[in-house]
């Protein structure tokens, strides 16, 4: 149910003096996994460089120093491209969205700054007629639009859910989820994603914003959403369907979205989420991240609470190497396999998607 029409929306790109950070992981994901067409990155720090250079994704799309050069380029909609602590809007970017909106551009925020709750920008925006679509908004969604306790319901046994859970955030939990969708469907098995975030929902068109919802229904609309992707598919035949993670059980500031997520989507299996070489979690936390086998232990005892009679298991480890050389990434994902004596793997790095499938 996307707002804005992926297939006839060229996008801008906005990561004013993001590019080269993890904060512009929004923009990534769009580039990586989105079906939008992307006119332009807005980001006058990486101006000359290549998407490609700065990322590592192929993408031809140039890198433009402000709104007039991405103009020229005719994009239909400018996509705020960040996702920093505290989903706060940098106040120097309201004059570039006024410009945008002027020239005839919606504007896709995934936020927790609803730009319709700024009446300059609203006023604008139905001047103008042009869209602001604020993806954090729960009310636009029929998973989380109404308060929904939730139920714990049985589900048919040819329905798996496979649910991305990390050791912090931004480690790899949507892409895992999405790579291992599509490997799923390379298979011939009827598989869907439930996405729980603004960049996954961009994505994909639909899900749940997750940490926008009150706390108590937030499990409820994970069990709706899980619920209609199910409702495309033959329950008398095998599905898979791969919950995007949020956030981190370790985390001080979001571990209550992330026992929401997962005792919302009471999954089979879960798939566990890392970077390598992060020792603690980052944003200026003093709290250690412990080994594979410990954050094991921790996810799988969560999921006990609520699946007392057969829980589920962590079947997998997808990890980030791309701090590592590529000996160093090897040499570490041997060294997880042999502590846990579970598939191990990079996914965007060296592949193993069916490594981790077969586990499920």
């Amino acid at each position: 149910m996307s707002i804005i029409d992926p297939k006839t929306t060229p996008l801008c790109l906005l990561t004013e003096g993001f590019l080269a950070t993890r904060q512009a992981k929004t923009a990534t994901g769009i580039l990586r996994y989105g079906s939008w067409p992307i006119s332009s990155v807005l980001d006058s720090s990486c101006t000359g460089q290549k998407i490609k250079d700065i990322t590592g994704i192929n993408c031809s799309a140039p890198i433009v120093s402000n709104i007039q050069e991405a103009l020229e380029l005719n994009p239909k909609a400018l996509l705020i491209g960040i996702a920093p602590i505290g989903g706060d809007l940098p106040d120097s970017w309201i004059t570039i969205i006024k410009t945008a909106i002027i020239n005839k551009m919606h504007i896709i925020n995934g936020l927790h700054n609803f730009l319709a709750d700024i009446p300059e920008l609203k006023n604008l925006a139905d001047e103008h007629q042009v869209m602001l679509w604020d993806v954090r908004d729960p009310s636009i969604y029929k998973a989380s639009k109404d308060n929904y306790v939730a139920k714990q319901k049985s589900r048919n046994l040819n329905t798996k859910i496979i649910t991305m859970v990390g050791s912090d955030c931004n480690v790899g939990k949507m892409c895992t989820a999405l790579e291992l969708q599509k490997a799923a469907l390379r298979q011939g098995i009827p598989s869907g994603f439930v996405a729980t975030g603004q960049t996954g929902i961009m994505i994909s068109g639909d899900g749940i914003p997750l940490d926008r919802i009150i706390c108590d229904f937030a499990s409820g609309a994970m069990e709706r959403a899980i619920d209609e992707v199910c409702g495309v598919f033959d329950l008398s035949q095998k599905h898979y369907v791969f919950v995007e993670g949020q956030g981190s059980l370790l985390h001080p500031g979001y571990s209550g979205v992330t026992l929401s997520l997962v005792h919302g989507s009471n999954p089979s299996a879960m798939i566990l989420c890392h970077k390598a070489g992060i020792e603690e979690i980052q944003g200026g936390y003093s709290v250690k991240i412990p080994n594979m086998s410990q954050l094991i232990s921790i996810y799988q005892e969560a999921v006990s609470w609520i699946q007392a009679n057969n829980p589920a298991k962590i079947i997998g480890i997808s990890i980030n190497t791309s701090n590592l050389n590529e000996d160093q990434a090897r040499a570490y994902l041997k060294s997880v396999k042999a502590e846990t004596g579970l598939e191990s793997v990079d996914l965007i790095r060296f592949g193993g998607h069916e490594k981790i499938l077969a586990g499920i």
